[in-house]
């Protein structure tokens, strides 16, 4: 079996490069950082530099193969319009076309739980709760419109696509340095007294699902929620945290609207300046604040998927692991 990866040279990316190998997969993997792509070269694994926001050199680049994983984004919180809709819309056109010209069957794409996610609570979300307008940022908006290209341009090919909640492990550069970067301020912000409920994944057990999702037949045009089924509150993940980094950690109770209202004069900050991303947004905000929860009854009954390792574990390996590249 041959796969190519999108995105190999990123967090997710990478592990699956090596999950796939363990599976005996020939793989190609394309990335834009070239130092840790020739890191990933073995003996089943070859990397080449591609721009997937250049049609034509992603068509010219691909090959022949079994199945994509499109594991390529512009996942953050904080860019222009501009940036989420080439990297997460036009991109994944031109890995559609590529898949089609080169005769591939399948494509499994990574979307995001982001496209639930609307400042309200939500247990149990199923695949069908997907949002259509009113998304919280740029990014929920782009991959959603990332999953609307797959399925309704896809022709022949047969597409896939998993909504992983809240990836961390090795390599994590998103949720928990952002958490720790809060930390490392001597308090925490908590709302509600910490109760909203979070569902966090290991990275490695979404490589296995994407692994699941590339060979289980007759899934064609499937959306699968993704998590390690063990919903924990807020200020459990903060405590589990801090007994790794051995901080002592000082709780500040804040309503959720002072929140908001604090995150909001950040943004407005950080735009009228044109600096980094802020220390805390209005996503970030809601998602201290709101539970959101996912039902994965699809992909453990349609994909045989369990989760094959407890967070614990894939916390551990956060702080005492290396990333694959």
């Amino acid at each position: 079996m041959k796969a190519i990866i999108t995105g190999a040279t990123g967090f997710l990316g990478s592990h699956l490069v090596h999950h796939l190998e363990t599976q005996g997969y020939q793989v190609l993997a394309l990335g834009r950082n070239e130092a840790k792509g020739r890191k990933l070269n073995s003996t089943q694994t070859r990397f080449k530099a591609v721009d997937l926001t250049n049609e034509s050199h992603v068509i010219a680049e691909f090959e022949a193969a079994n199945v994509i994983f499109h594991c390529a984004a512009f996942s953050s919180a904080w860019g222009t319009e501009e940036a989420f809709y080439l990297a997460n819309v036009t991109a994944t056109r031109h890995v559609l076309k590529a898949a089609k010209h080169h005769n591939i069957k399948r494509c499994v794409y990574v979307s995001s739980t982001s496209v639930y996610f609307n400042f309200t609570d939500k247990l149990d979300i199923k695949e069908s709760q997907v949002l259509t307008s009113g998304f919280a940022n740029e990014y929920a908006k782009t991959k959603y419109q990332g999953e609307q290209v797959m399925l309704n341009e896809c022709g022949d090919t047969e597409v896939v696509i998993i909504r992983p909640r809240g990836i961390i492990g090795e390599g994590d550069t998103s949720i928990f340095p952002r958490i720790l970067n809060l930390l490392e301020k001597g308090f925490f912000p908590l709302t509600e007294q910490g109760r909203a409920l979070v569902d966090i994944t290991y990275v490695k057990n979404v490589a296995h699902a994407l692994y699941l999702a590339g060979k289980t037949p007759e899934i064609n045009k499937h959306c699968f929620n993704i998590s390690n089924d063990e919903p924990m509150t807020v200020s459990a993940l903060v405590n589990l945290l801090t007994r790794h980094t051995h901080q002592r950690v000082r709780f500040l109770p804040i309503p959720y609207s002072i929140l908001a209202n604090i995150a909001k004069v950040m943004e407005t900050i950080a735009k009228i300046f044109n600096t980094k991303e802020p220390l805390l947004t209005c996503y970030s905000a809601g998602l201290l604040a709101k539970s959101q929860t996912l039902n994965i009854s699809a992909a453990k009954n349609l994909l045989g998927y369990r989760p094959i390792y407890g967070l614990e574990h894939g916390i551990k390996q956060y702080f005492h692991s290396e990333p694959p590249c």
